[in-house]
């Protein structure tokens, strides 16, 4: 299926201005260059006379041809003699009209001027675009034919001029097109933002229909931000009141037999660490907190470390040196959760820093049964879980990537996760290198 021309009300505008100016400018063309050029007046009689003595043509686009004929020349199908021209230039000359013939081009057809019949007329002076003068001598027929050409001189001014306006018009069209999409293209943006109840309100400029949706954006941003707010705050509380019961409830434990007791407060272990994902999440950790240079192969070594001494199967297979800036505590709460995420799911977790065109990536792999393409697209949804059991050995409520995702993009970084070739996951973090 082709592609349909879908332009921007920029491109609308400046294109409509510029079809008009083409019109405009079109129609000035067709009436100015349907008439003779000034400036290339016809020839007089006096000067053609000196013509046929020798002269050179008067100043202009004249370009004359002299030859020798044995005999008068004849009026061809689009030329006419002149008698009267002839006899004048023979007056000019001295000579008997019958040695003097001129030829010139047929006019067109015209209607008869009132009060005169068909055969009269205003008798032509002046000779236009191409005539023939012929003086008969001893030697023959000196014949000068003569030919008007094109004033090209006035044409390039006239087109260069045409182009001058056209351009002169078009840039303001352009800078008025330019001001009134900005706005749009602000609006645009904002909406397309990942976090747009984050954003500040867009600047209302432009003209009035645009200033309009403008504050009506704005206001829905709010609404969606104070709704925001009031589920975050509802969540926070409801969460928070949750730990007091729980903690009542450990201490109640503390009366049963051991067995019981050890399944009892493995529940309620599950529930706090439950409880604490869902409060990180909704409090947005590390939005507020203040960003400083930090080395992030630092950060994933010693994460690596730690794990690996808490007997946890995690390596570092690739490492180099990458300075970033934010937060040490949530980038390493963000690359813990990519950690823990592959050694619950894949048993064993291998991450590789590699640093190229201005960011570090930090990947991922494990050699699970990675997740179904349809599916891999959600793994950031909050309570979400590529595997639904939630079993105590897989627990959690599917907050970890998600808290990793915000972290990330707090830090004006993203996280893409892909299967891999020969069979497992791969997350990747990027963020900015700090320049």
């Amino acid at each position: 299926m082709k592609a349909r021309f879908n332009p921007s009300i920029l491109t609308r505008i400046v294109l409509l201005v510029a079809a008009t100016l083409l019109l405009a400018l079109g129609a000035m063309m067709l009436v100015t260059f349907r008439g003779p050029p000034p400036h290339s007046r016809p020839m007089s009689l006096n000067e053609a006379a000196e013509l046929l003595r020798g002269g050179a043509p008067p100043a202009g686009t004249w370009s004359v041809t002299r030859y020798l004929s044995d005999r008068a020349p004849d009026a061809e199908q689009a030329q006419e003699i002149d008698p009267r021209g002839a006899a004048r230039i023979a007056a000019l000359l001295m000579l008997p009209p019958a040695d003097v013939r001129l030829l010139r081009e047929r006019p067109p057809m015209r209607m008869p001027e009132p009060g005169l019949l068909p055969s009269q007329g205003q008798e032509r002076m002046e000779l236009h675009r191409a005539f023939l003068l012929a003086w008969r001598t001893t030697d023959g027929w000196s014949v000068v034919q003569a030919r008007q050409g094109a004033n090209t001189r006035w044409y390039a001014i006239t087109l260069s001029l045409m182009a001058g306006i056209f351009i002169l018009l078009l840039l303001p069209a352009y800078w008025v097109a330019r001001r009134i999409a900005q706005p749009i293209r602000l609006l645009a943006e904002g909406a397309a933002r990942e976090r747009p109840e984050r954003a500040d309100p867009l600047p209302l400029t432009g003209p009035p229909e645009v200033r309009a949706v403008g504050a009506a954006y704005n206001q829905l941003r709010a609404r969606i931000a104070d709704y925001l707010n009031e589920r975050t705050a509802m969540l926070v509380a409801i969460a928070h009141d949750l730990r007091t019961p729980m903690t009542r409830l450990s201490f109640r434990l503390e009366a049963l037999p051991d067995g019981p007791r050890m399944k009892a407060q493995a529940d309620v272990q599950e529930m706090r660490a439950m409880v604490t994902d869902m409060l990180d999440f909704m409090r947005g950790q590390g939005d507020g907190a203040a960003r400083v240079r930090i080395d992030l192969s630092a950060i994933v070594e010693t994460l690596a470390d730690d794990l690996a001494d808490m007997g946890q199967d995690v390596a570092v297979t690739h490492s180099a040196r990458a300075v970033v800036r934010g937060d040490a505590g949530t980038l390493r709460r963000c690359i813990g959760n990519l950690v823990d995420n592959a050694v619950r799911y894949g048993g064993a977790a291998r991450i590789s820093l590699t640093v190229a065109a201005g960011q570090v990536s930090v990947a991922v792999e494990d050699d699970g049964p990675g997740v179904p393409e349809a599916t891999i697209e959600r793994l950031c949804e909050p309570f979400y879980r590529g595997e639904a059991s939630r079993n105590r050995e897989t627990g959690g409520v599917g907050l970890g990537l998600s808290i990793a995702r915000s972290i990330a993009e707090s830090h004006g970084g993203r996280l893409d996760f892909a299967n891999r070739a020969g069979g497992g996951l791969r997350a990747s973090l990027a963020v900015p290198l700090d320049r």
